[in-house]
């Protein structure tokens, strides 16, 4: 079972507050690091590798899914795309001599599109780092081969070991309660059984690992702990021949001390298996290293170690998620560099800093920054009369409910209905943009003409013609109601403009190509003050060339801006109106 979802019934954490072993090694590896990067959620640079290897990562297991007793070499991409159920089984002399060869072919055929794909999300992100050609294309899709050739290596071992029971019983039709993604969905005896010793297309399917489906929802095929405080993602789990055996995928060399973390990750992914599995203990543990070809053995956890590391884990998730956490609780204490060479073999130790590479180093007091953060206050900028209050970031208020009666509806097949409502003579539309909320739906059903609704928590703005509307977002929702309730304002109610001061994290930029055909550009910052984090955002040509001068650590005061929100995460718009100040520069 790789998978085991949360009980909403008794999930009192929920899923955006659980642990995980990623957070765990950037604890360990420096609690402030932590709090920049996943309480006040600071993206580090997306360079193209970060992409690339979620590539590689697609491309094996859209092969795995495939088989060579369905699928020719050099079959279309899309050959899945009806299951595997509707495929005719290739006759004997069909079959590829070479499965490794098969392999390599069927690499080709999906590796384009997927790095096409994944080069365009790269491009679009504000956050993007580096330069995507200066990366070889083929080194990835050779990491591809690479990862299909240690499959192969466990095929030949099915093949070669398993038992008479085991090959009947699958040949039969028996599968595991959640199989590994192949594309059938029909019970009975499988469609490529034969008789007699195990043939190397039996072996295949046999052996064929459970790994993350590529067209499932995100976070969906996670293991969640019973107690819900932590949840992983396995990347390959083989399960033939009664023994599991987890396997981590790695499109690198293995160098540096990223590998200690990769150790670290493996013997928390066995805690999780053992937890969810009645103790049962994976049989292996291995970090797959594509970049030199490479599985490295990790020491398997026994059950003392797995009790402790549990104890330890769950001592973490009451220490920084199950409590409020703030910038003291978590100390700049990096831990010491750890040396690994190529194929993630341990070296000595580098006498370096990890401050030395720290993305935040200009905000940190273990580099150039101090936590003495802004936190509201007022300004009044040289040559104005007027002194602006400036307000904390967690004192912004870019949600809003309210109670109205429903002006029109048009109902659109398979999509949320446009809306329109009126309170005291005005007008404004309801922009569902988010239909549903962990598999909940935002707004209520046949929502009619002279209904009367409370929009609860929604974001006010106006669109591009001045118009009112009002966003739902997964964290709002449109509800029939029969009267108002304490707290709902009017629809003109809110407050439309805000002043804000924070200090400089990084910039963003993105651009694309309109529906009109036109390019177009938006640049951003993102803010650190006392209380939270803040990103701001306007088009390319709205920010004064003193944008361009920014750095990490300067701090700034921008007056004059409107709100916006998704979930958890508030943005501010630049206006027109809109000023930026800046109050001190890093290093000052």
């Amino acid at each position: 079972m790789p998978v085991r979802s949360a009980d909403p019934e008794t999930d009192e954490v929920g899923r955006f507050n659980r642990l995980s072993a990623s957070q765990a090694n950037t604890w360990e590896d420096c609690p402030r690091l932590w709090y920049y990067q996943n309480k006040m959620r600071l993206k580090f640079p997306q360079t193209p590798p970060l992409f690339l290897g979620r590539a590689v990562e697609e491309c094996v297991c859209r092969v795995l899914m495939e088989s060579p007793g369905l699928v020719f070499p050099n079959a279309p991409l899309d050959v899945m795309k009806n299951g595997a159920d509707n495929l005719l089984p290739l006759f004997d002399d069909e079959l590829p001599d070479d499965f490794l060869g098969w392999c390599e072919s069927r690499v080709y055929v999906h590796w384009p599109k997927i790095r096409d794909e994944m080069h365009e999300e790269w491009s679009k992100d504000a956050r993007k780092s580096g330069n995507w050609h200066d990366y070889d294309m083929d080194v990835y899709r050779d990491m591809c081969v690479t990862a299909l050739r240690m499959h192969m290596d466990e095929v030949m071992d099915c093949r070669n070991t398993i038992s008479a029971s085991e090959l009947t019983e699958w040949r039969e039709g028996k599968r595991f309660v959640i199989p590994a993604p192949d594309g059938r969905e029909k019970d009975g005896s499988h469609p490529l059984a034969r008789s007699g010793e195990c043939r190397l297309v039996e072996a295949w399917e046999i052996a064929r690992p459970w790994f993350v489906d590529p067209d499932a929802p995100q976070f969906s095929l996670n293991a969640v702990h019973p107690e819900h405080w932590f949840q992983g993602e396995y990347d390959l789990v083989y399960r033939h021949g009664g023994r599991i055996r987890i396997m981590d995928l790695k499109a690198s060399r293995g160098g540096g001390d990223r590998s200690g973390n990769y150790v670290e990750q493996l013997r928390i992914y066995a805690m999780l298996w053992s937890i969810t599995h009645e103790g049962q203990i994976p049989a292996a543990l291995e970090v797959w290293y594509l970049g030199v070809g490479v599985r490295k053995e990790v020491p398997v956890p026994n059950a003392e170690e797995i009790e402790l590391l549990e104890q330890k884990l769950n001592d973490l998730w009451h220490e920084i998620k199950g409590t409020e956490v703030t910038i003291e609780d978590c100390p700049p204490i990096p831990r010491a560099l750890r040396g690994y060479g190529e194929g993630g073999v341990k070296t000595e130790d580098p006498n370096e800093s990890r401050c030395a590479t720290c993305d935040w180093s200009a905000l940190c007091p273990n580099g150039t920054g101090d936590d003495d953060l802004p936190s509201g206050g007022v300004h009044q900028p040289p040559g104005d009369l007027k002194e602006y209050d400036l307000t904390a970031f967690a004192d912004l208020v870019p949600r809003v409910s309210i109670f109205a009666e429903v002006f029109s509806v048009t109902n659109v097949p398979d999509k949320a209905p446009n809306i329109t409502i009126e309170k005291d003579g005005g007008f404004a539309f309801v922009r569902i943009v988010a239909e549903e909320s962990e598999g909940v739906l935002t707004y209520s059903k046949n929502i009619q003409k002279g209904d009367t609704v409370r929009l609860v928590d929604v974001v006010p703005s106006t669109n591009w013609k001045g118009e009112l509307q009002m966003k739902v977002d997964p964290y709002a929702r449109v509800e029939k109601a029969e009267s108002s309730e304490e707290g709902d304002i009017g629809l003109f109610d809110f407050r439309a403009r805000w002043n804000i001061v924070g200090r400089v994290a990084y910039t963003t930029f993105k651009s694309g190509i309109g529906k009109n055909g036109k390019p177009w550009a938006r640049k951003g910052l993102v803010l650190l003050d006392e209380t939270s984090r803040v990103t701001v955002e306007g088009w390319d040509n709205s920010w004064p060339s003193i944008y361009n001068t920014l750095q990490q650590g300067d701090e700034v005061a921008i007056l004059n801006v409107s709100l916006d929100a998704w979930a958890i995460d508030v943005k501010a718009n630049l206006e027109k109106g809109s000023t930026i100040h800046v109050i001190s520069r890093a290093g000052d």
